[in-house]
């Protein structure tokens, strides 16, 4: 990359810094009401403002290609057509969620639960850096890291812990499931209770392996759930829920700080942190204007429909690291954040991932219309799933990508389930019926 940010390169990226706040705006013009988009635009706001911050930062000395108005453009559009659902939902907020009457609904979340528990013991005694040593100890973090890193080099090809795969692949859906509960006016206390723990579990194992990801993507995951749910949550039970999230947050910003300050502290100094650290955010909106639209090639769906390709191709690579090796002559790969909008662009190139994603969120916008005041958990339920994508996507990548792509076989499964259920139950009455 070749010169220092011009100009036109700050005029570029603040303007597209105040179309965020302008959008915000706008989103709430008219209702006022935070919700789970809310949440989404605000974080697209905090990610272009340490976009500006990236681009003017000596620190790493990097010279950026000139910014061009286009890819900002593009960017933008893809977003908000993403959002649509969601911007939907704000405008159009039924008062009731309709109960599907299903106690097939507790399976996934009791599987949730056993596959968590069973991993304590494992991460605890296999784990070379304790809670205590990340916090205590300022390579611990770093060492972890390395292990972790050293592991996924390998993956792919093959399970070694199937209670973390059924963990992470049900992740998703069931804190979905978790705040649907939680609107219903007869609840399990004690099952909630242990559902909560089980998902609390997802944010704290991450740490003992000096991951940081799994765990800010599990914080977003929690709070597009909460936001999605909040409106239909009582007083009582939202100041439950936010007393317990800024908990969750103070327990766990220890390590991750820990763990930040471990893995960069080395590099340039103690001074340095705080450089990577704008860095690691505002990253991915430049990158993806520097190369996301013209890496030179596509990689033909090998990271966001990766498990789904290999079921058909053999030779589709299994990991990150055969990946970049095999597109090597593109401009840039997944090493560096460029949104899951330029995931997809890199994929299938900028012109098709255009009319996948307007034609996947046409039809979501389809299926969500409410009826009679109601809304029913399927519809909810895709709502969340864009939610996740923009939430979870919006510094980083496409969330689903790679073995991932079995979340979103879990989505199916539970969306076809609630969506057609009621007729399943109607030739077979003992099917799960509440």
């Amino acid at each position: 990359m070749d010169n220092m940010p011009s100009l036109t390169d700050n005029i570029l990226v603040v303007g597209y810094f105040l179309i965020w706040i302008a959008t915000f705006l706008w989103y709430h013009h008219i209702k006022k009401e935070v919700d789970a988009g809310s949440m989404v635009i605000g974080s697209y706001i905090g990610y272009a403002f340490f976009s500006i911050i990236t681009l003017n930062d000596t620190f790493f000395n990097i010279r950026y290609d000139h910014l061009r108005f286009i890819p900002f453009l593009y960017l933008y559009i893809m977003l908000m057509i993403a959002l649509s659902p969601a911007i939907y939902l704000h405008y159009n907020q039924p008062d009731k969620i309709e109960d599907p009457h299903s106690k097939m609904l507790y399976i996934p979340c009791i599987a949730l639960i056993i596959s968590a528990f069973f991993q304590i013991p494992t991460a605890i005694s296999g784990s070379e850096s304790s809670m205590i040593q990340l916090i205590t100890d300022a390579d611990a973090g770093q060492n972890a890291y390395l292990e972790q890193i050293s592991n996924k080099a390998e993956s792919g090809s093959s399970i070694k812990n199937l209670p973390a795969v059924i963990f992470n692949v049900l992740y998703d859906c069931t804190t979905f499931l978790f705040f649907y509960f939680l609107t219903r006016k007869n609840k399990n206390k004690l099952f909630l209770l242990i559902l909560f723990a089980a998902i609390f579990i997802g944010m704290i194992l991450p740490v003992l392996n000096g991951q940081r990801g799994s765990v800010i993507k599990a914080a977003l995951t929690i709070v597009v759930g909460y936001a999605l749910f909040r409106h239909y949550l009582s007083k009582r039970i939202n100041r439950v829920v936010q007393i317990a999230g800024i908990t969750m947050a103070i327990i766990i910003a220890i390590p991750i700080t820990a763990i930040t300050i471990s893995r960069f502290s080395d590099r340039k100094g103690s001074d340095g942190v705080s450089g990577y650290v704008y860095w690691y955010i505002g990253q991915a909106n430049i990158y993806f204007n520097n190369s996301a639209m013209s890496a030179g090639g596509i990689r033909y769906g090998d990271r966001t429909l990766n498990l789904f390709k290999r079921l058909i191709w053999s030779d589709t690579p299994k990991n990150y690291d055969e990946r970049r090796d095999k597109y090597r002559n593109l401009e840039i790969d997944d090493y560096y954040f460029t949104t899951f909008v330029g995931d997809f662009a890199l994929d299938f190139g900028p012109i098709a991932s255009f009319f996948i994603f307007f034609i996947f969120n046409l039809c979501v916008l389809f299926e969500i219309r409410p009826r009679d005041g109601t809304i029913k958990l399927h519809q909810l339920l895709l709502i969340y799933f864009t939610l996740c994508i923009c939430m979870q996507g919006g510094m980083v990548l496409f969330s689903y990508a790679d073995t991932a792509n079995l979340i979103i076989i879990v989505y199916i499964l539970l969306y076809a389930w609630l969506r057609y259920h009621e007729a399943l139950l109607k030739r077979f009455p003992l099917a799960g019926k509440e």
